[in-house]
């Protein structure tokens, strides 16, 4: 067995891993009324599961010669804005349940997960910019408009669903995962080529 399928192996099983220890968390969480040390330990279970997530794909394409630098400054940044998003939202959260916030300091904290996510959304302008192999570029585009068209697809059917009264409102800021969905499983998909 090769190094790249050993890779594979090891991805999907913390892929599978983290999806149980989050539902376990998540029905310790609500069995037990943990709160905010729930919450807190739930955050960190899966901080350390997609550390070594990327750890684990950049491995994997090291051994199929799919590695680059700027795909390794991307998942750098792209852990740093997931924390910071976290971290945004968390804050938001608590403040929000917490505080008596005027208007403005609501907007304010409402705000703090957007830079986050703003910062996922430029780390993705510059892994385009900043990669020099020609074939990753592409299968990068590739994957991102994959996921722009899963976003898309699922927004578009979805607001006529709810438009007709059949399925319940959605919440906005699900769009920035949706997309995340369909880049994902483009990778998964184009990542074998």
């Amino acid at each position: 067995m090769d190094e790249a399928s050993d890779g594979r192996r090891m991805l999907w099983g913390l892929v599978a891993g983290e999806a149980a220890a989050v539902a376990l968390l998540l029905a310790a969480l609500i069995r037990f009324e943990l709160g905010w040390p729930g919450v807190i330990a739930l955050v960190a279970v899966v901080a350390a599961f997609t550390i070594a997530i990327v750890r684990v794909g950049e491995r994997r394409a090291v051994a199929e010669g799919n590695a680059s630098p700027a795909m390794r400054r991307y998942n750098r940044r792209m852990l740093a804005a997931s924390a910071l998003y976290v971290v945004g939202l968390l804050v938001a959260i608590w403040a929000h349940d917490s505080l008596a916030l005027p208007s403005i300091a609501a907007f304010l904290f409402a705000l703090a997960p957007s830079i986050g996510v703003l910062m996922m959304i430029a780390a993705m302008g510059r892994l385009i910019v900043e990669e020099s192999d020609e074939y990753l570029r592409h299968r990068y585009v590739r994957s991102a408009l994959f996921g722009l068209g899963t976003l898309l697809t699922i927004a578009t059917l979805w607001g006529f669903f709810e438009q007709f009264d059949l399925v319940p409102h959605a919440p906005a800021w699900l769009a920035v995962p949706l997309f995340a969905l369909g880049l994902a499983l483009a990778q998964i998909r184009w990542g074998r080529e």
